[in-house]
């Protein structure tokens, strides 16, 4: 009896849920724009989310965009809104001046659906059509593609100044070659150059491409200071720096975006090799950091696939419990928040910032108490001391640290902290697949191919100022094939964690991931502590990658402490140099 009436009394519940959910109002929905009329759509846009449109649908067809000196799509503020273009594409002028979607300030917005293009190529282009070994090097006749850019012999510094190798038949970037740069260059005819490098071997053949950067572009979608932002199914070309650019925010998800080959200029015969003239996703001073899945990017790069990253300022004073740093805003220090202290000398050090006073230097006298310093002292390009005029912030440190002068600093969280990178496909650049310098990441089931240096990159770069150190970062059931083309040695190690003098990274485990055929070892690990590399699988290539070099080790650590190295699997080992695994260091 008891079932009976219970049945009698589910059907009835289901149909008032249903009746009710029919009843809710659901989202406003409208349709904007027509291909025939590109540039009315923007206004459309922005008028369809003023008169309270929660889901805004682009009309399909090719929409060519006007140049109008600013963003299209500039929404500033916006909140809880989807635009969705499927079957959109969107194509930007040469002389656009601005990006496709500007997001500043925006909460939980999506953006799903449309292919974004524009109509400058963004790389040189051209055929290797002789190659003469001369006593210091070599030469050959580069003609660059018809219909792609063509460089004027006239204007040494408009040249190209690094070119890559791509090799003729399978497309790919050539092992052995990495913004190699012409050391003298001349015209061998109306469309063909005569370049000179000086190597001591050919770093490529009759029927390569030899490609370099061209101008840029502009981005395709920007995330300024947005939180809760989705980028999904958006197909990009023709990129120049970061046509994925996040700066500030958090929390944004990048969701089955495609990177791939535009199509022929006019006047072209040959397709394009390149994709990207610069990074593909680049992210800075992001907390939490973005998650990044099922992204895939193809064709050639010119500069790292992923680059997620904070910013360090220089230390120049500190005494007890407070350090001043050359103006307070580029590391996002933030009362209440850690900060990450570290030298290239050996200091490091994580306090909790108490307090921020920022001040200007106003006089000379007051300026002459840093003359002594030089901030980031052979870390990278040298920095002027603090003078008149500059903006110094005096940070109080929840505890009393022997900082030196010449040490940087960083907010930790804003360095990313939190990302995740999971199931994308990348690779194929003549730098690095990931560069992430956050902490509390997750690099989980990516396939990451034929990168010219380390696959996975994983700690702080002081020369460029990007921060930081990383503690507990996961990189499991990842494979790496290829990677390290353009060298040997750690810096391009298929895994490559990596500091600056100081023992800063901590807690990195990686572990079930595949190697394969990587040219330079599969995991170099240093100036860490508290990490593991276990359970992996190597498999090294079949004889070494560059002439006159020995075979690589699978696994290098140096300069770390309390390191795990257990069951790893080398299926050949006979491939790695003996000892496969070499440790040195503290």
């Amino acid at each position: 009896m008891r079932q009976i009436l219970t049945a009698g009394l589910i059907l009835p519940v289901i149909a008032m849920f249903a009746a009710m959910v029919a009843a809710a109002p659901q989202p406003r929905s409208v349709e904007v724009g027509h291909p025939h009329h590109p540039a009315a759509l923007a206004k459309e846009v922005q008028q369809a989310y003023r008169d309270g449109a929660k889901v805004i649908v682009i009309r399909p067809g090719t929409y060519q965009l006007p140049a109008t000196g600013q963003s299209t799509f500039n929404l500033d503020h916006w909140n809880n809104v989807t635009i969705r273009a499927d079957g959109v594409t969107l194509i930007m002028r040469v002389r656009h001046a601005g990006n496709c979607f500007q997001l500043n300030h925006c909460n939980q917005v999506t953006i799903e659906g449309p292919t974004i293009s524009q109509t400058r190529v963004t790389f040189y282009q051209g055929r290797v059509m002789s190659v003469d070994k001369i006593r210091h090097g070599y030469t050959c006749i580069w003609r660059p593609d018809r219909g792609y850019p063509f460089p004027n012999a006239a204007r040494r510094k408009s040249f190209p100044r690094g070119f890559d190798v791509v090799n003729g038949r399978t497309l790919h970037l050539r092992v052995g070659s990495g913004d190699i740069g012409a050391a003298r260059f001349a015209s061998a005819g109306s469309h063909a150059f005569r370049l000179t490098f000086r190597a001591s071997h050919s770093e490529f053949k009759v029927g390569d491409f030899l490609v370099a950067r061209y101008g840029n572009a502009f981005q395709k979608v920007v995330l300024n200071h947005s939180r809760h932002c989705t980028i999904k199914n958006i197909t990009m070309m023709r990129n120049g720096f970061a046509p994925i650019f996040e700066n500030g925010g958090g929390a944004n998800r990048i969701i089955a975006c495609r990177w791939v080959l535009g199509p022929k200029p006019a006047g072209a015969r040959t397709n394009p090799v390149v994709t990207n003239q610069a990074d593909g996703f680049h992210c800075v001073n992001a907390y939490p950091g973005p998650e990044l899945k099922n992204c895939v990017m193809t064709g050639v790069f010119l500069d790292d696939c992923i680059a997620i990253h904070g910013e360090f300022q220089a230390v120049v004073g500190a005494s007890g419990n407070t350090i001043t740093v050359k103006d307070n805003r580029s590391a996002r220090l933030t009362v209440g928040q850690p900060i990450q202290i570290s030298s290239v000398h050996g200091f490091f050090a994580i306090a909790k910032v108490l307090a921020i006073n920022t001040f200007e230097i106003r006089t000379r006298r007051q300026a002459r108490q840093y003359d002594h310093v030089s901030p980031l002292a052979g870390a990278g390009p040298p920095h002027k001391p603090p003078g008149i005029g500059d903006r110094l912030s005096r940070i109080t440190l929840s505890r009393r640290l022997i900082v030196p002068a010449g040490a940087y600093v960083t907010n930790p969280l804003r360095c990313g902290s939190g990302y995740k990178v999971i199931g994308c496909h990348i690779g194929d650049t003549r730098s690095r697949g990931m560069l992430l310098k956050g902490s509390d990441g997750l690099v989980e089931n990516n396939v990451v191919r034929g990168c010219g240096m380390a696959g996975i990159s994983i700690g702080p770069e002081v020369w460029w100022r990007e921060a930081g150190y990383c503690s507990h970062v996961m990189v499991e059931h990842n494979t790496l094939i290829r990677d390290g083309k353009a060298g040997p040695g750690g810096y391009f190690s298929a895994v490559y964690v990596h500091g600056r003098g100081a023992i800063g990274n901590s807690h990195i485990i990686i572990q079930h991931n595949v190697f394969r055929s990587n040219f330079s070892g599969d995991v170099f690990m240093q100036w860490s502590r508290h990490s593991a590399i276990k359970h992996n699988v190597m498999t090294g290539p079949t004889r070494p990658a560059f002439s006159g070099e020995k075979r690589q080790p699978a696994i290098v650590v140096k300069n770390s402490r309390h390191i795990v190295i257990r069951a790893n699997h080398l299926t050949n080992p006979g491939a790695y140099k003996n000892p496969p695994i070499e440790t040195s260091g503290r």
